[in-house]
């Protein structure tokens, strides 16, 4: 792979980091908007409702064009489309029309969540080595300096310029992918991540894909983990839409702290998967993901007792730690249960991503207006998180859909040795209450 998997590698960061460039802006953009078309906590509800179905949308769309072009043509083509709605966005448009750029962006933003994930895992499975949490961490990074730059430009009264701003840079990671990018029609087939032991590639069990396929395991995977993916994204979607919003029309904080809370956030977000990797070894998968859950909650309880700027700062600081972890651990170990059908589950579980977007988005704000306030509506997203406590136990698969029926003698030594990490079968009998409760 050599010099070109080092470029495809890097071209692989930029997109990320212009996604969540693009994202960041529009989130924290949102009340300037508001306040310029008029909206209502309600309207606003339906516009993220509105982008979240144009992402399932283009998610799809993306999906068709990689399995016949590559996910390289397809990225490219979903980072042109957010551009096309970001500049648009940034234009005095009247309503109608700027709820349509919005729809746009949202069509762009679907295909390049879902077309980025397939080139992070072609990337790890190239190169043989762990790269998710480094994309991320990059996606992380740039929607702080986004945050902070909206911030920046509000003290001169050019919220809306930084949109412009998100178009440009998505523009040069659409030119910088449709080049760099890795261009395979599908990722690895062979079943084997990076995270493939010695042990794995000497065992005569065969892979997933010589044994055919298993519609009900790969079924089960993508409900398992794709419920993992809404709750987190009810949580992240939640904090992106209305934490800026809360702390500038609720608290009366100024548009100049009101985005400070979303770049807390993102910055314990970068902060945890950063250090995820060294996280999960000292600590193992299961046990960090209800420690990141349990701290996640409290942040959010932390949001609906204390309804000051400080303690939404804080709140949603520790909100953070849940989303920064769990989004890289859930797609990385939906990938090493799915083995061959990788590509498939990752295009499936995407649309829990929007689920949960929904929920996190367009919820908090209607519920605000019940009476109960907005800072007690912040709850919401916790209660969602509490979900993850029974389903960590899955976190601990470390192999492609494995034919534990043919190894009960290993698979028990691997349980006596650790208790904490004991392996989940995800097949009919040994799954079948969780697959009921999903």
């Amino acid at each position: 792979m050599g010099a070109f998997g080092g470029r495809a590698r890097r071209a692989v960061v930029v997109a990320y980091a212009a996604q969540a460039f693009g994202y960041a802006t529009v989130m924290t953009t949102l009340p300037a908007f508001r306040d310029r078309y008029g909206f209502s906590e309600t309207a606003v509800s339906g516009v993220v409702l509105g982008v979240c179905v144009a992402a399932a949308l283009g998610s799809l769309a993306s999906g068709r064009i990689a399995s016949s072009r590559g996910s390289r043509l397809a990225l490219a083509a979903g980072l042109t489309v957010q551009t096309v709605g970001l500049a648009s966005l940034a234009l005095p448009l009247p309503t109608s029309a700027f709820v349509g750029a919005e729809m746009l962006y949202g069509m762009g933003l679907g295909a390049v969540d879902a077309t980025s994930a397939m080139q992070g895992i072609l990337a790890e499975q190239r190169l043989r080595r762990p790269l998710m949490s480094s994309f991320f961490a990059a996606y992380t990074a740039a929607a702080i300096v986004a945050a902070l730059c909206v911030s920046a430009m509000a003290s001169v009264g050019g919220q809306t310029a930084a949109v412009l701003v998100a178009a440009l840079v998505t523009a040069g990671s659409a030119i910088v992918g449709a080049r760099m990018l890795f261009p395979g029609l599908s990722i690895d087939r062979s079943g084997r991540g990076p995270s493939a032991t010695a042990a794995e590639e000497t065992s005569d069990t065969p892979s997933e894909g010589a044994r055919g396929e298993q519609p009900e395991a790969i079924g089960r995977i993508i409900r398992i983990f794709g419920m993992s993916i809404l709750v987190v994204f009810v949580a992240d979607s939640a904090v992106s839409t209305w934490s800026t919003d809360y702390l500038q029309h609720t608290l009366m904080s100024g548009a100049v702290m009101a985005p400070l809370a979303y770049a807390a956030y993102q910055a314990v977000v970068l902060v945890t998967r950063t250090a995820g990797d060294r996280l999960q070894a000292g600590r193992g998968s299961v046990g960090l993901v209800r420690g990141a859950t349990a701290v996640s909650v409290g942040g959010f309880v932390l949001v609906a007792l204390l309804p000051t700027t400080v303690g939404a700062i804080v709140g949603f600081a520790l909100a953070g730690v849940a989303v920064g972890l769990l989004v890289p651990m859930t797609f990385s170990a939906a990938g090493r249960a799915a083995g061959a059908h990788s590509e498939g589950v990752i295009s499936q579980m995407n649309t829990f991503n929007y689920v949960g977007a929904v929920i996190g988005g367009a919820v908090i704000g209607p519920l605000g207006q019940t009476g109960i306030g907005m800072h007690t509506a912040f709850l919401l997203p916790g209660l969602c998180l509490v979900v993850m406590m029974p389903l960590a136990r899955y976190y601990a698969r470390r192999s492609p859909i494995s034919n534990d029926r043919a190894r009960p003698q290993a698979l028990a030594l691997d349980a006596s040795r650790q208790s904490s990490e004991a392996e989940v079968p995800l097949d009919p009998s040994a799954g079948a209450a969780v697959s009921s409760s999903l």
